[in-house]
């Protein structure tokens, strides 16, 4: 399923899908690079024993075989630049309303960022949330990723609260952010 890009922008050749089990793989990738990108401050070892248990094949199968889980691929000129995961997970103390969704990723390639493409699949993500009909979708981002926080805040994010967030043996802090969803 091919999911239009924003309208407005130029954005040529850039296309959003909903990923598949068969994607599971370029999944699994394309989250380990991307994870990686986001994270260099990080100490290798933790940063290898999170990916190695939370970006393989058979997780991604996993999150993909979960009822209203979503994966959303990006495409621009034919090549694979990023991706959004949707996970009707349990949010951490109770900060969420019953019916929410988790955006428990949403990664592009660094060489990628500053073009607006997060915006494509953003919208993405919200109009396929909607078209689900949850209520609300949350998700979590490093205290100290202020480019993040700005993004999510631009879209109509809020805080909520703060939670744990666990890289190997690293415990960082996460802002818990949500956004309420007006079905229309």
């Amino acid at each position: 399923m091919i999911i239009n890009t924003v309208p407005n922008m130029d954005l040529s050749e850039s296309v959003v899908r909903l990923g598949t089990r068969e994607d599971a793989s370029l999944l699994a990738d394309l989250g380990t690079r991307t994870f990686r990108e986001s994270s260099p401050n990080t100490l290798r070892e933790d940063l290898d024993s999170y990916l190695k248990e939370n970006f393989t094949c058979e997780k991604l199968l996993a999150y993909l075989s979960v009822k209203s889980a979503a994966a959303l691929i990006l495409e621009k000129s034919g090549r694979t630049i990023g991706y959004a995961l949707l996970y009707p997970g349990q949010a951490p103390d109770r900060l969420v309303p019953p019916h929410s969704i988790q955006l428990e990723r949403l990664y592009i390639l660094e060489e990628w960022i500053g073009r607006r493409l997060g915006d494509v699949l953003m919208a993405r993500c919200l109009e396929h949330v909607r078209h689900s009909g949850f209520g609300s979708i949350w998700l979590t981002v490093w205290e100290n990723n202020r480019r993040a926080i700005r993004f999510y805040e631009r879209w109509g994010f809020r805080r909520a609260g703060v939670c744990d967030f666990v890289v190997g043996r690293e415990i960082q802090k996460d802002f818990l952010l949500l956004k309420d969803i007006h079905l229309a």
